[in-house]
């Protein structure tokens, strides 16, 4: 399926708090595209929350500019619109700025409460 990707103001503030190349935009943009919504074991996508019309998603994306692979670069929360096969964009955080250690990792609650806040206010929006 190709998903429509739109970004939204958060992420727009995102972008430029987190000091994202432009240029990253382009893989980006391409690679959400095709966006499968389908939980994959080596975590590079997982739900959020879901319900009859959205689903919120987080997953990994590369810097292309600073030849950064998915592990080490960023960390995007998406809004999936399922009616309207809409991808909206959140948020987008450098994976060295959120503290994440992994599922084991000591800020694991602030990560996760930072993308639920999220997913919130793009519902409360609507």
């Amino acid at each position: 399926m190709a998903w429509k990707v739109k970004k939204t103001e958060s992420f727009d503030k995102w972008w430029k708090k987190e000091k994202v190349d432009d240029q990253n935009f382009k893989f980006h943009e391409k690679a959400l595209k095709d966006f499968e919504t389908v939980n994959v074991p080596h975590n590079v996508s997982a739900m959020i929350f879901q319900n009859s019309n959205y689903e919120c998603w987080t997953t990994r994306l590369p810097d292309k500019v600073r030849k950064r692979g998915k592990r080490s670069a960023f960390r995007v929360v998406l809004i999936l619109d399922i009616e309207e096969q809409t991808l909206f964009l959140q948020g987008i955080f450098r994976r060295d700025n959120l503290n994440y250690k992994g599922s084991a990792g000591k800020y694991q609650s602030q990560h996760d409460a930072l993308l639920r806040d999220l997913a919130a206010s793009f519902v409360k929006v609507i």
